[in-house]
């Protein structure tokens, strides 16, 4: 075999090394699990959770405000502005703040919520505070970590709450 010959079977032979080694699949990202349980199917398989017309008017305004604090805020997730992250965190983290109710009076409109709304939003808050500290320490993988608690809190409470389209 020639030398030239040899070089071409060498040179072939990386090549082929190389494009195996890129064709593995790569291991999955640590919030993979997370982002698969946050976009599962709901639970629920009737209908949402019922809800007073007055509550539903409530939470309907308050949910376009969480709506846009959600979608800035992973629009600095994707960026890893971390002081963006804190900021946005902290802020749902503070308007996460229906109270549960004091007494059992039927005027106080809080009463006509679930204790498992408040539950939802409790969850919603430690998240979001959990995130908010994780992008002050700039950790990249708590932050995706924290993001996908933040969505499944999210997804989990619409799945209960929202009616279907």
């Amino acid at each position: 075999m020639r030398r030239d010959d040899r070089s071409w079977i060498r040179l072939l032979m990386l090549t082929a090394a190389s494009c195996a080694g890129a064709c593995a699949t790569p291991p999955a990202p640590p919030q993979q699990a997370q982002l698969a349980r946050a976009l599962s199917p709901p639970e629920r398989r009737g209908p949402p959770a019922p809800l007073p017309a007055p509550a539903r008017e409530i939470l309907k305004a308050r949910m376009a405000n969480h709506a846009r604090d959600m979608g800035e805020l992973v629009s600095a997730i994707m960026v890893l502005d971390y002081p963006r992250i804190a900021s946005q965190a902290d802020r749902i983290a503070g308007d996460v703040s229906l109270s549960r109710p004091l007494t059992e009076d039927a005027t106080e409109l809080n009463s006509a919520l679930p204790e498992t709304f408040f539950q939802r939003q409790d969850a919603l808050r430690t998240n979001a505070r959990k995130l908010a500290e994780d992008a002050r320490a700039l950790d990249a993988f708590a932050v995706a970590a924290d993001y996908g608690h933040i969505s499944e809190s999210c997804v989990q409470c619409h799945a209960e709450f929202r009616p279907s389209r």
